[in-house]
């Protein structure tokens, strides 16, 4: 007989599906019998208990909030925290309560987006650190069990990337709160391959094959780098054919997928060897020299697509050097 397995743990045992029925009917009549009337609410509490491991968009979503809320306290002793938590800050291994939580005073936007299907929640915003006016803040969070499995986190400071604007950041946009009407929704795998296609047209330098959306824009640490004369006049098509300095798109990942959205929340690194000959595409004379500079770009990038096109993007990112890992390989 075939049995499909979603395991569940029960007093530190592991149990299949299957297995946890067969209990439940012991259980159930051992409380039939006089003096097990201890195990009458076992059943109960053994049917609900996959129940509320769950974590769904309001779970995620308050998940969020409370570990912002913590950041800001500098405390992270009362989330919910699986004991092999595993957490980097700009690609390096490092503990909550290390690294930002030291530095960390408050967030003057948040914006959040949650996957209930993988588990994970991304956000981004400007957070105000000690001795600054605001530094740019982005966050991938895993959830099982209703606990903290994972956290990745981008901090982009003043000097981390030429292009650099926080206070490009303090005002929501509408588009990724928009729910997509039906008729032109994506599936998740579609809205993946349109976020993937996006980093192969990059790598392959071939920005035919990227479904941009005609009104498409890109913005990058709160500076809109396309449809942006004088600094940025490229349409987001166009400015691809530009960036063929960089040489390869690696460590590709699709952590948050929200289909009713139409957002993908994707994690990858660049890689610029500084030996290309193509120009950036701005008339920036000083940041094109610097975006050649020899170094991997660590990137936190949101996506909406609509009707299996890219209408926005919005990217956070900063400098690491050449081949660095993102600490999740």
């Amino acid at each position: 007989m075939h049995v499909n397995c979603a395991f569940a743990e029960w007093r530190g045992q592991c149990f299949s599906r299957f297995n946890r029925r067969v209990l439940l009917v012991v259980l159930t009549l051992l409380a039939s019998m006089p003096g097990h009337r201890s195990f009458a609410a076992a059943p109960a509490a053994l049917q609900s208990g996959a129940q509320d491991a769950r974590c769904d968009r309001a779970c995620l979503l308050a998940i969020v909030s409370d570990y912002l809320d913590a950041l800001e306290k500098h405390d992270p002793t009362g989330l919910p925290v699986a004991s092999d938590v595993r957490v980097t800050e700009n690609g390096r291994i490092s503990k909550l309560g290390e690294g930002i939580w030291k530095t960390a005073s408050s967030f003057s936007y948040r914006q959040s987006f949650v996957d209930p299907v993988s588990g994970q929640a991304g956000f981004y915003g400007v957070v105000k650190e000690e001795g600054d006016t605001g530094d740019i803040f982005a966050l991938r969070i895993k959830v099982r069990n209703r606990k903290i499995v994972e956290v990745e986190t981008l901090v982009a400071r003043p000097g981390s990337h030429p292009i650099f604007n926080p206070d490009g950041i303090l005002t929501p946009k509408a588009v990724f709160n928009d729910v997509v009407p039906e008729s032109e929704r994506s599936s998740r795998q579609q809205l993946i391959a349109a976020a993937n296609s996006y980093f192969d047209g990059i790598e392959r330098h071939k920005p035919e094959i990227i479904p941009f959306h005609p009104d498409c824009n890109r913005t990058e640490n709160g500076i809109q780098t396309t449809n942006n004369p004088p600094r940025f006049p490229s349409n987001c098509r166009e400015s691809i054919a530009g960036v063929s300095y960089i040489s390869r798109v690696r460590d590709r990942r699709f952590p948050v997928v929200d289909e009713t959205h139409g957002l993908v929340w994707a994690i990858v690194l660049f890689d610029i060897p500084g030996n290309l000959a193509s120009l950036p595409p701005t008339s920036d004379k000083q940041i094109q020299a610097k975006l050649r500079e020899p170094r991997s770009l660590l990137l936190f990038e949101l996506f909406k697509v609509e009707s299996g096109r890219i209408a926005e993007i919005e990217a956070f990112m900063s400098n690491v050097p050449l081949g660095a890992s993102s600490g999740w390989q």
